[in-house]
């Protein structure tokens, strides 16, 4: 043992009070062997022999710091620590603090006194449930007024539109325009027959029979009328056999019959033909009739401004044949529906205002605050909180991740969570949001990670501190060793076992080769190896990491 390594180790011992009276002895030796006497020489034979004990006791002690595994040689050196196979997980952890995923407020937004409520903190309730009653007897009495506004704007308003709608003529039959009676800026009154619209889809036509057949014919008998121009024979049905007999030609006694005939296309009124029914023909022949005219009528006074049709048209009942100038009416619908407007607007916030009457959850979730109870008045709308309902189908909180740190977290990953008011348990959430927004504070930037916690445990509350780990990876059976144990460039002391002494556990570090290892994974104690060592390979370890609780096997270290 060095003379410098003694007296280090000298100095300690010093310290320790089991030393102190064989300290306090040499100096007084010292001083006594310094002091003039006759027996000099005796004295300084005793100084000899007490410097040896010091020596002893010394060396006694050292040896058994290092035969018993201690550290205090280890703590001047490098303790040993053995290449194993572990598994790894490598995490970045954090804190925050626990929140529902969602609350709302209630806050009473009319005034009046609070009839009942039907909840406490820490009741379940469901969306829109009726949570708190006040008294709305104001708002029902101004609902029902707006209700009968309402109604009285109706009603003028149909009288509006029925007027305005009477300035627009429109057809009440189908056929074609046979006459129009007016033209543009023509005044008309109330009444005025203004166009004629003809049903040329069917026609009629009367023949003379002589009244013997004509007894034996009846409405609804199948006929056939012949068009004398075309000689074309087209089917007809009887409509009906005139009661009145007249005389006919030659002075026989005829009885006209009337026949419908559906137009094919080109029967127009006037044209002449013939009829035969079963086996009668018609004495005479007649011409062709419109089966209805009918005379369109003007409903309100004004002067034509726009006609829409012409004479030959084809309309059907609702088609606008022409348009009556109006203003006034037209304003006067314009101001009605405006009217109407206004009163069911008026209705609506009526109808709003006595729903808040009725305060309802706003959410599913659970009671967590509740400020006011049946019988207190809420005094100032928009202002007063009334309780809080919490959505504790999840809890989620933020924690700070590092710069260094955020390559590594992904939405998904999983969280290990612990919480201080629950000590010894542990709870599961995930990484649900990174927030690319950081926050910097004194050359250090942090980025919020939000973290949900989904199905959480009843014993989970809303504004418990919490400390989370995110779970980067997960190794298994990977080669690791003490993460200190690594030096510049990925180097590490290896030792071979001869190195450490069996009986004291002390290590020749002169047998100490610098080996080149490939890293992998770490956590905050191991690193993986991937290449450069083998299991059961002594890697010299930094006394600090060795101290710190490492699982490899360690020994003091002594220089050769």
């Amino acid at each position: 043992m060095s003379k410098d390594l003694v007296e280090q180790q000298g100095e300690t011992l010093a310290e320790e009070d089991t030393l102190a009276p064989v300290s306090e002895s040499l100096q007084e030796t010292e001083e006594e062997a310094q002091a003039p006497t006759p027996q000099k020489k005796k004295w300084k034979k005793k100084k000899i022999i007490i410097l040896a004990v010091v020596i002893v006791l010394v060396l006694i002690f050292l040896l058994r710091a290092c035969g018993g595994g201690g550290n205090l040689l280890s703590g001047l050196g490098y303790s040993a620590s053995a290449a194993e196979y572990r598994d790894l997980t490598v995490s970045v952890s954090g804190t925050g603090t626990i929140e529902p995923i969602h609350s709302s407020t209630l806050v009473g937004m009319v005034t009046g006194d609070i009839l009942s409520d039907t909840f406490e903190i820490g009741d379940t309730v469901e969306k829109d449930q009726i949570l708190y009653t006040i008294d709305a007897t104001t708002a029902q009495t101004n609902v029902e007024q707006a209700q009968l506004a309402v109604d009285q704007a109706q009603l003028a308003y149909d009288q509006a539109v029925r007027a305005a709608e009477d300035l627009t003529v429109t057809s009440t039959v189908s056929g074609q325009v046979s006459d129009i009676a007016v033209k543009r800026g023509d005044s008309v009154s109330a009444g005025t027959a203004v166009i004629t619209v003809t049903d040329s889809k069917t026609m009629t036509l009367k023949c003379n029979f002589n009244t013997a057949d004509a007894a034996n014919i009846r409405a609804g008998q199948s006929a056939t009328v012949t068009i004398t121009a075309t000689g074309e024979s087209v089917p007809a049905t009887v409509r009906n056999v005139s009661a009145y007999t007249t005389v006919g030609a030659g002075g026989t006694l005829v009885q006209a019959v009337e026949l419908a005939v559906t137009n094919p296309g080109g029967i127009t009124g006037g044209m002449a033909a013939t009829a035969r029914v079963g086996n009668y023909a018609c004495q005479s022949g007649g011409t062709f009739d419109y089966a209805t005219q009918t005379q369109i009528l003007a409903k309100t006074s004004g002067t034509v401004d726009t006609i829409y049709v012409s004479e030959g048209s084809t309309v059907s009942p609702g088609s606008r044949l022409l348009h009556l100038d109006g203003d006034a009416l037209e304003d006067q619908v314009e101001n009605a529906a405006l009217t109407l407007e206004n009163a069911r607007l008026s209705l609506q916030t009526a109808q709003d205002m006595l729903d808040e009457y009725q305060i309802k959850a706003p959410i599913s979730g659970t009671v967590t605050q509740k400020d006011m109870a049946a019988g207190d008045n809420i005094g100032q709308v928009g202002t007063t909180t009334m309780a809080v309902i919490s959505d504790m189908s999840a809890l989620t909180f933020d924690m700070l991740i590092d710069e260094l740190d955020i390559p590594n977290v992904q939405v998904g990953q999983e969280v290990e969570i612990t919480v201080d008011a629950l000590p010894g348990r542990t709870f599961t959430g995930y990484v649900d949001k990174i927030n690319i927004n950081g926050n910097t504070a004194n050359g250090v930037t942090n980025y919020p990670v939000t973290v949900m916690v989904e199905n959480p445990d009843p014993d989970l509350l809303p504004g418990m501190n919490v400390s989370a780990e995110i779970i980067i990876e997960q190794k298994e059976h990977v080669l690791t060793i003490p993460l200190d144990a690594v030096q510049r460039g990925d180097t590490v002391q290896v030792i071979p076992a001869s190195a450490v002494s069996e009986q004291d556990g002390s290590i020749d570090t002169t047998q100490a080769r610098e080996v080149s290892v490939e890293l992998g994974s770490n956590d905050s104690t191991y690193v993986e190896i991937l290449s450069g060592l083998e299991e059961g390979d002594l890697v010299l370890v930094s006394n600090d990491a060795a101290g710190a609780g490492g699982e490899g096997a360690s020994a003091a270290v002594t220089s050769a």
